[in-house]
């Protein structure tokens, strides 16, 4: 029997009719012995029946309930009123009344009934959608530990919840492997945890939990591909996810990303040996998908690795990294890749949360951290404005920001680290709009400190206190912390974007860039990254994917910033592709402080 979950309290379609049918037919019995009964009390007996059988109609019924319980009392109502005129009869009056009241009182309690259902069915709605986000979790979860998990579409499909589950967690539809935006949510998760764990150990160093990511490819895809069909590909494909699967470690997450292309993300401790033997073993179980008894194609597999934290701490650079690492193996380049934390590196090793902290106020104290400001022009080389940067020097030489930004983080100082750097960078913007009140400045914000709940109070009081124009001030938001942590920071973003600044989308092309999220976000402005523009004049691939961003943004409304030009050829390539404003040391050094007043001077003659 079918059931209507919409009722309270009966579910069942044929015992709903059921009730109903004998409901009536009884309202309709008592309703004739009252009118039929010559007895004053007996007729009052039969009309107090009648009212409690109508709120039972009118609670256990429902809607429908409610309405055939109001109309038989309308019917009730009618002939009490006829026998009061027409028939004088003595109890009318009575029953008259107890009728207007029963059918008020069903109004309301219908009334009442109809907010409780709601609610009710607002909890149930509440509570399967913490059932599919609890699906959700523990399918990544899964996914994650057991990558020889085999998802049966049929069996998928008889599972509505999973279905969809699945659907919304980017599960690669060819192979049933995790996507590209899963493994790249699931390594940014992993790292904002591991951020989070450091921030709260006395000792960050100790409580970093390094991965890998292995990124595993086939070799002239497109021309395999041209030779069997995409159909025979397609299997080809799936035979290599399920070998890869098969070979990864239990432990360790395995997704495609596109075409041929697979990525493997461990957080296991091994040696550099230890790992290339991992990754050849991977590459060579995935190239036997190409060969079966004495019969074998001509393919073969290359893999790159990327490590957190030493090579970036951002996921899909990360990807991106191991991507282009894979690429120079294939072409036959070798890159000696630094598993280091860096030159300056050892400034931080092994120091406590409270000596990183001593380290960095002595430095803003004797200057060795200040800012720097990188002009912006024009094609027609006009200064447009500046970026505020932050620039650690120590003893002669520069301390690299991935390395200095990453212990502040992890030491719980990048509040204080963004506040010195709004402060000072509002201040520089103000003695700029003096000179010209155009110039703008960009300033760089983490996704860390979008995370902070009074980072509004705190940015409207630095704000206030600057004497600025805020309407020239460019929050340069990274790419990535809005693409893969936008539910967590987009009021934050929504309520910026009220008060005047402008947002810019950072570090465009350094990870996997989402051209779709983009028109969805409050920017106005897309900054081209530096490892991006730097391929320009030997990459056609780069020069056509950028003449296309550039296009696309412009149908949007968006200005293009290229960051990173150091060279003629790519300020060329730059211009021709239609770029609006252009830094880098092509276009001139960062400036210091004090020298910003003469700079912005000079550059108006």
């Amino acid at each position: 029997m079918r059931k209507n979950d919409s009722r309270l309290f009966i579910k069942n379609d044929a015992a709903y009719v059921a009730v109903v049918f004998a409901s009536v037919i009884f309202f309709i019995f008592l309703l004739a012995a009252q009118i039929f009964s010559g007895v004053t009390q007996a007729r009052i007996f039969f009309g107090v029946s009648l009212l409690l059988l109508s709120f039972i109609m009118n609670v256990f019924e429902g809607k429908f309930g409610f309405y055939i319980s109001f109309a038989l009392n309308f019917v009730q109502f009618m002939i009490y009123t006829y026998e009061y005129i027409v028939m004088k009869a003595e109890s009318a009056p009575i029953l008259l009344a107890m009728t207007f009241v029963i059918m008020l009182i069903d109004m309301l309690l219908q009334y009442y009934i109809i907010k409780v259902a709601a609610k009710i069915q607002g909890i149930e709605s509440a509570k399967r959608n913490e059932r599919g986000k609890a699906i959700r979790k523990e399918l990544e979860d899964e996914m994650f530990s057991r990558t020889s998990l085999i998802v049966n579409h049929e069996v998928m499909g008889s599972h509505q919840n999973l279905s969809e589950a699945l659907g919304r967690t980017s599960i690669d539809a060819l192979t049933t492997l995790p996507g590209r935006d899963m493994i790249t949510e699931r390594a940014d998760k992993l790292i904002r945890e591991d951020i989070a764990n450091m921030q709260e150990s006395e000792t960050p160093d100790s409580a970093c939990r390094p991965f890998t990511v292995v990124y595993l490819a086939l070799d002239h895809f497109d021309n395999i591909t041209r030779a069997i069909g995409h159909k025979s590909m397609d299997l080809f494909i799936q035979n290599m996810a399920h070998r890869l699967r098969e070979a990864a470690d239990p432990t360790d997450m395995v997704a495609r990303i596109d075409d041929a292309d697979f990525v493997i993300l461990f957080r296991r401790t091994l040696t550099p040996e230890a790992e290339a033997k991992y990754a050849e073993k991977l590459a060579k179980e995935a190239s036997r998908a190409f060969a079966a008894g004495i019969d074998s194609m001509n393919a073969s597999i290359n893999y790159g690795t990327a490590h957190y934290p030493s090579d970036s701490r951002h996921a899909g650079e990360l990807i991106a990294m191991a991507e282009e690492r894979m690429s120079k193996a294939s072409a036959g380049i070798t890159e000696e890749q630094n598993t280091s934390s860096d030159e300056g590196g050892e400034l931080f090793k092994n120091k406590t949360k409270d000596e990183i902290v001593a380290f960095f106020e002595r430095a803003i104290s004797d200057g060795s951290l200040h800012m720097v400001y990188q002009p912006c022009f024009t094609a027609n080389h006009e200064l447009t404005g500046f970026e505020a940067f932050l620039r650690f020097e120590r003893d002669g030489s520069i301390i690299s920001p991935q390395v200095f930004l990453a212990a502040a983080e992890n030491a719980g100082y990048m509040r204080r680290i963004g506040g010195y750097s709004m402060e000072n960078s509002l201040a520089a913007l103000a003695k700029i709009n003096k000179i010209d009140p155009a110039l703008t400045m960009n300033i760089n914000i983490s996704s860390l400190q979008l995370r902070e709940p009074d980072f509004i109070q705190s940015f409207s009081n630095i704000v206030s206190g600057a004497d600025c124009n805020v309407e020239n001030l460019i929050l340069d938001l990274q790419e990535e912390s809005l693409i893969t942590s936008l539910a967590d920071i987009r009021m934050t973003i929504e309520e910026l974007a009220t008060t005047g600044v402008k947002m810019a989308l950072d570090n465009f092309g350094r990870g996997y860039s989402s051209f779709n999220a983009i028109p969805l976000l409050p920017v106005s402005i897309l900054k081209l990254d530096g490892h991006f523009t730097s391929s320009l004049a030997t990459d056609a691939t780069v020069r056509i994917l950028t003449r296309s961003a550039i296009s696309l943004m412009h149908d949007i409304d968006i200005t293009v910033t290229a960051t990173g030009v150091g060279q003629e050829d790519q300020f060329d390539i730059l211009v021709g592709s239609g770029c609006d404003r252009f830094q880098g040391l092509f276009m001139g050094p960062a400036i210091a402080a004090d020298d910003l007043e003469s700079f912005v001077k000079n550059a108006g003659l």
